[in-house]
């Protein structure tokens, strides 16, 4: 692609289309990706070590009741989570489809916590656990009939009355996120390039599919050559996500405000879901 290509965008993409997909399961694209994770300097790919305390903790005491449990993080990244869960008393599996993540979090698991590289869509769970999670709102980047396969591969992942966690984002979040004005910034590296360049982005709302199209259009300033990454965020009512964790066969259905079980007001876009099998 180059500058032309951009004025010549198509204003009303289509959600879904893979050939632009950010690809999160290639490995230098990973590494970026990974560098991002573990920064302390931003909550944007994973939180920083404060606040996954925070959230291990609440997890530990109310969602296990600080009894030693079974659990599987899918989309771990790079198992922040799970290692400190498991140095809590827990058993830990993490499945991630970005391979230096899971390197990363292989590296560096203590014992009884371990991780497989793996599409959460096609990867078997295995079973018998006590607690299943998907956090940070990784389940919107699902498209719905992705979404309802996960939900029951977890469901049969768990033992009878365990639980799942499931971090979500809110609808109006969504479409806050489909209807932000173009903007652009300059990085010396970031996710997207190792080198200088430009990000131009903007946004799109699907109404008939209630998804949110983010394009990312990465400029060389060298030799102007551009590389386009979209992104997709499915949204969900309340009732909706209830729905889907019932037809999927949860119930005990709970609602929290964050994964401390507070209002998290930097965090406002995200709201919990716990339900048991």
């Amino acid at each position: 692609m180059n500058l032309l290509d951009i004025f010549q965008r198509d204003l009303e993409p289509q959600a879904w289309v893979e050939e632009h997909k950010i690809p999160w399961s290639e490995l230098e694209f990973s590494r970026r990706a990974l560098r991002e994770h573990l920064s302390q300097e931003h909550d944007a790919a994973s939180r920083r070590m404060s606040l996954i305390k925070k959230h291990v903790d609440w997890i530990h005491n109310d969602v296990l009741d600080g009894k030693p449990a079974r659990i599987l993080d899918l989309a771990c990244g790079p198992g922040l989570y799970t290692a400190r869960l498991t140095k809590l008393g827990h058993a830990s599996l993490g499945i991630d489809i970005s391979p230096a993540s899971i390197e990363y979090a292989l590296n560096h698991a203590p014992e009884n916590c371990t991780y497989r590289l793996g599409d959460i869509r096609t990867i078997g769970y295995h079973s018998r656990y006590d607690l299943v999670m998907l956090i940070f709102g990784a389940f919107n980047i699902f498209k719905v009939e992705e979404a309802k396969i996960i939900l029951e591969k977890a469901h049969a992942a768990l033992k009878p009355g365990g639980k799942l966690l499931l971090e979500v984002n809110r609808f109006d979040a969504v479409y806050d996120t489909g209807n932000y004005p173009a903007t652009w910034y300059s990085a010396k590296n970031d996710l997207f390039a190792d080198e200088p360049h430009l990000c131009l982005m903007d946004s799109y709302w699907d109404d008939a599919l209630s998804v949110a199209i983010e394009r990312y259009f990465i400029v060389n300033p060298v030799t102007g050559a551009v590389t386009l990454y979209t992104d997709c965020m499915q949204a969900y009512e309340d009732d909706a996500y209830e729905n889907l964790l019932k037809d999927a066969g949860f119930n005990s259905i709970q609602d929290y405000p964050s994964l401390d079980g507070e209002e998290d007001i930097q965090q406002a876009e995200l709201k919990v879901l716990k339900a048991r099998r």
